[in-house]
Order: C-alpha cells, then structure tokens, then sequence
C-alpha cells in the first residue's frame, strides 16, 4: 500500500476526551487484583503440595508472566489499527485507500475501518469485529457472556451453600445461625441476588474502585484468619518453627504428569481474568498510558502475596493439606469468620466481572445509543447532557430503564443457574 497524505481530521484521536475515564493507575490496579484474587488462593496450598515449592513458584510465574503480557496487548491492539491506518494511508471521507487497487487489502480496510464513533474498541467484541470480521466477533461475544455470567453463576451459588452450612450449624453456635437459623440454600441464593443486584446496577469505577477494595480487604482478612490459626491454634508452632520448617518442604513435585496435569489448571484459572479487562480499560483517565503499569502492578502484588500464603500453609498442614486449606480448620470461630469473609469477598468481586457480560448485552441490544456503555465515566456523563439537551430526559430515562431491565434479566439468569 502506498503512503499519501492524510487530512488532518481524517485519522481520530488516539485518546479523544470523549472516550476518557475517570480512574487513575491504582485504582485500576484495585480492580484487576480483585478480578485475580479470591477464593482460589485458598486451593493454592494443595498445588504447592503436588507442584512443590519451586516448581509451583515457577507455574505460577509463568502464568503471572503470561496474563500480564496478554492483557497489556489487548491494550496495545486497541490502538493498532488506527496507527497501521495512518500509515497505509486512510481516507475515511470515502472509506478507500489511495493508489491502491488490490480487492484483498480494501477488503481488510473496509473490516478494521476506524472513525471517530468506534476507537478504540471498548470490548473484546468490537475489537473482535474490526480485526477478525462479524463471524469471530459473534463467537467472542458468545463465550465471553458465557464466561461472565458463568462465573457469576457460581459466586451466587457457593455463598449460598456456604451462609447455608453456617446458618445450619448449631453445634458452633456462630452469629448467621443466631441471626438466620437453618435457612434453606436457595433462599441464600435469592438474598445473595438482590445483594448483588444494585452493586451491579453501578456504573462507575471509581465506586468499584472502593468495592473492589473492600473485597481485597476481605481476602487479605481471610488470608491472616488462616495464618493466625495456623501459627496460634493447629498446628500451633508459632512463626519461628514455621519459617524453619518451610526449608524441609519438597521442592519438586514427585510426578510432573499428575502434578501439572492435576492442578495447573486452578494457577491457570486464578490469571484468566483477560475478558474483565475491557471495561476496566474504560473506566481510566488514560488507558493508553497506565494500563499497562496497572496491569504489572496487579499481577506481581497478587502473585507474591499467593506464594508466600501457599509456602506457609503447606509448611503448616504438609502431606495433610486440603484441597481448599479451610477445610484444614475445625469448626469454631476461625472458620466461621474466614467463610463469612469469602462470602464478602465473593459479594463486592460479582459486579466486576459481572461487567463484562453486562457491557456486551447492552452494546447488542440498545446499539449505538451509547457505544462506551457504562464503564467510561467521563464520557457518559458528557454523552448523557448531550441527548439530555438534544433530545430531553425523556430518552437518557428510557436509556436508564432499558439498561436496569438488562441488569435485572441477567443478574436473575445468574441466580436461575
């Protein structure tokens, strides 16, 4: 393709303020270590038992190492097109490439073409479609809404059986059986659901930066519940006599095959969090510039902090560790307090990964009434004056019922699940 000269106006802007956020390089980070961590770094202690010490150090490294490049160049595509574009020479005046007659590349143009009102992509969708045609973008649209409610599915599903054993349990006397004696599972479920419910109705960041918060606040409470009890109760060594035995933890696993085949996949699961990304993309001041930093910072805070949580509670239950470590705690109040922290945790995680699924329905249902959806703060608010003044309330209004209907019908598909 020969290069020509491009008008200025015809290329958008990399960054326009139409499609800024409002949440800064932390914040960001927040959300995606509250996407990453949760209830699996529970089961990392029995994958540290079959890996060994080293070698699950270095799957979890791999795969820390492989989310944090994955995601950055989903920010990286993003922009990719649009600068491929300038430099091919694109006329998006009359949708063509100058000097050039080739059927193949107007073809390619014509799928990945660029303008103002769509880049950069705001979903794995979109960026789907402009890269790889409507047919992959289809089937990306179909799995990610699969992943997303899917997971959302069992959030609701595992608080429910848990706040249902400790709602049962009369024999630890804990405060859910006072408060709430012997509730069936799915009435949890339902509670859960309408918990969840106008968490998932938010739409901006910076609240989730604040949820998010609280539920790696409960995660990290979780993590000290277990060590506490590790180090005061059963086994009770004290710190000392647990960094001492940490030295005579294997090191290697005995069988590569049913040690990676058997639980890799919980490592592998814990960083595949890459379909969450977009809407936290969305939501920043400047995705371009700090994504990438907000990615690094998430993905190294979350694997030192599981490594060291693994190498301690092995040292603690060794050949008896559990496959989720709770189970390695009697029943009393450590335990109690640890799954009431999961349950929290599992609560303020929902509306982020709920998101994505969320952001996709409403870009295939209601169109282009608004192409950032809800993650993009400042432009939505910008966006919602302008039809507000063009168009009256009467439109942003329907806008907002249409959406809550959307929420509300998958939200309550998540709990039908």
């Amino acid at each position: 393709v020969t290069a020509c000269d491009i008008p200025p106006d015809s290329i958008p802007p990399l960054d326009s303020s139409s499609s800024r956020g409002t949440q800064n390089t932390l914040s960001a980070a927040t959300n995606i270590g509250k996407c990453i961590c949760g209830a699996g770094s529970f089961a990392l202690p029995h994958v540290f038992l079959k890996e060994g010490v080293l070698g699950g150090t270095l799957a979890m490294g791999i795969c820390a190492i492989l989310a944090t490049w994955t995601m950055q160049s989903l920010n990286d595509s993003r922009y990719s097109p649009a600068l491929l574009l300038a430099e091919e020479g694109f006329d998006d005046s009359n949708d063509s490439i100058e000097n050039d007659d080739s059927e193949n590349d107007k073809e390619t143009i014509s799928r990945n073409k660029i303008t103002r009102n769509n880049f950069p992509p705001t979903s794995y969708v979109s960026l789907a479609e402009q890269s790889l045609g409507k047919p992959s973008s289809t089937l990306v649209f179909t799995l990610t809404l699969a992943a997303s409610l899917g997971v959302c599915s069992t959030y609701i599903a595992f608080i429910g059986q848990t706040l249902s054993s400790l709602s049962s349990d009369a024999t630890s006397n804990n405060f859910i059986h006072q408060l709430a004696p012997n509730l069936p599972e799915t009435t949890w479920e339902f509670l859960t659901a309408l918990t969840v419910l106008p968490l998932s109705l938010m739409r901006n960041y910076g609240i989730f930066a604040f949820t998010s918060a609280l539920g790696v606040t409960a995660v990290l409470g979780g993590i000290l519940v277990t060590l506490t009890y590790g180090i005061l109760v059963d086994p009770g060594m004290g710190f000392s006599q647990t960094l001492s035995s940490i030295s005579h933890l294997p090191l290697w696993p005995d069988s590569m095959g049913d040690a990676f085949g058997g639980s890799f996949g919980t490592i592998a699961y814990l960083f595949c969090v890459n379909f969450l990304t977009f809407p936290i993309m969305n939501s920043m001041e400047n995705p371009k510039e700090d994504y990438n930093t907000s990615v690094t910072m998430a993905v190294s805070g979350v694997w030192l902090v599981n490594v060291l949580f693994a190498i301690v509670c092995l040292a603690f239950y060794g050949a008896e560790t559990q496959d989720l470590v709770l189970q390695n705690l009697e029943n009393g109040v450590y335990l109690v307090l640890l799954k009431v922290l999961l349950c929290v945790d599992l609560i303020f995680t929902f509306p982020v990964v709920f998101s994505s699924g969320r952001q996709i329905l409403e870009n295939a249902i209601l169109g282009g009434v608004d192409r950032n959806g809800d993650e993009n703060v400042a432009g939505n608010e910008n966006d919602i004056a302008t039809n507000q003044e063009e168009e009256g309330e009467s439109t942003s209004l329907t806008l907002a019922l249409s959406r809550g209907a959307i929420t509300t019908t998958a939200v309550g598909t998540c709990y039908g699940l």
